[in-house]
């Protein structure tokens, strides 16, 4: 359709909710739509913008338009009402997250809008048999010599297991995780008793707490996706650690998989460092857009009071 050339922008309405979803469906699905800003054209929603108030003062937003053009047009003044919203509203900074339709389709408009950077998430694809030869060879090495300092102890996640993971993952791993934290309360409770999935998802024990955790999808067959995967600062270094892993490769090779891929950020040193230890490559990158919201003259003067 051509670029409208008269609309106005408006709040959206509980009516307003169908269209929402048709533009920016993931996010919908996976963020509680606070408020949302809509440009109208002859009586019809050509684009949205959406926003979602998190507890630390940042807002989650995403935004599309029925086509792209129509999307060049009106979108600026959408991110301008949603900058306004956000600030008005004591915001620290706007986010277009990894996998919202704004970061992944209109990485351009959000630049001009003043958007940079915040973090980089590479997606890498690697042989199980490769990352398991080099786990099998550092274990060799070690033999012996470093015992556990723990009495731990690798068991299949079960429904008792699921908040310390969810509080866990939030707390080691951090960065944009709350959907995969979801995706992984879901799929537990989706999953079918005798699931091969069921047995690749491990945590590590000590003291009946959670120290470990292994959260995996076999996204096709013979292909396992490691969503997240992380032990408590005190635990790293330690056989524990690895003894996590070794207990995933060993029941992913029993369960046929051949190939893993995984997501890590710039600010996951520990993976990036294992992807240059073992020359994973890169299978393409996603980009988490922030935008910091300076308080002008009247937030301060709230604040303040």
């Amino acid at each position: 359709m051509p670029p409208p050339i008269h609309f106005e922008i408006v709040e959206t309405g509980p009516l307003d909710r169908p269209a929402l979803a048709r533009l920016c469906p993931n996010w919908f699905r996976r963020h509680r739509v606070d408020i949302a800003w809509c440009a109208v054209s002859d009586g019809e929603i050509v684009a949205a913008v959406m926003l979602d108030f998190s507890g630390e003062g940042v807002v989650n937003l995403d935004f599309n338009g029925c086509d792209e053009e129509v999307a060049g047009v009106v979108v600026p003044a959408l991110l301008e009402r949603a900058v306004e919203t956000a600030r008005d509203c004591g915001a620290v900074a706007l986010d277009a997250g990894v996998s919202s339709v704004a970061a992944t389709r209109h990485e351009s408009l959000l630049r001009s809008a003043g958007f940079d950077v915040h973090e980089t998430f590479d997606r890498y694809e690697v042989a199980r048999a490769t990352m398991q030869a080099s786990l099998a060879d550092a274990r060799r090495r070690i033999g012996n010599r470093i015992k556990s300092r723990f009495q731990g102890r690798i068991e299949q996640v079960e429904a008792i297991h699921l908040d310390a993971i969810a509080a866990a993952w939030s707390a080691w791993i951090g960065g944009s995780v709350n959907h995969q934290i979801f995706q992984m309360r879901d799929r537990f409770h989706r999953r079918r008793v005798d699931d091969p999935e069921a047995r690749l998802q491990l945590v590590a024990i000590n003291e009946a707490q959670v120290v470990g955790f292994c959260s995996t999808r076999i996204i096709e067959p013979g292909v396992l996706e490691v969503d997240g995967e992380a032990v408590h600062p005190g635990f790293r270094l330690d056989p524990l650690q690895g003894d996590l892993s070794w207990a995933m490769y060993e029941r992913a090779e029993a369960a046929g998989i051949e190939t893993i891929r995984f997501e890590a950020g710039v600010l996951q040193p520990n993976t990036i460092n294992i992807v240059r230890r073992n020359g994973v490559r890169s299978i393409g990158q996603k980009r988490w857009l922030r935008r910091p919201i300076p308080s002008g003259p009247d937030q301060a003067e709230r604040s303040a009071r």
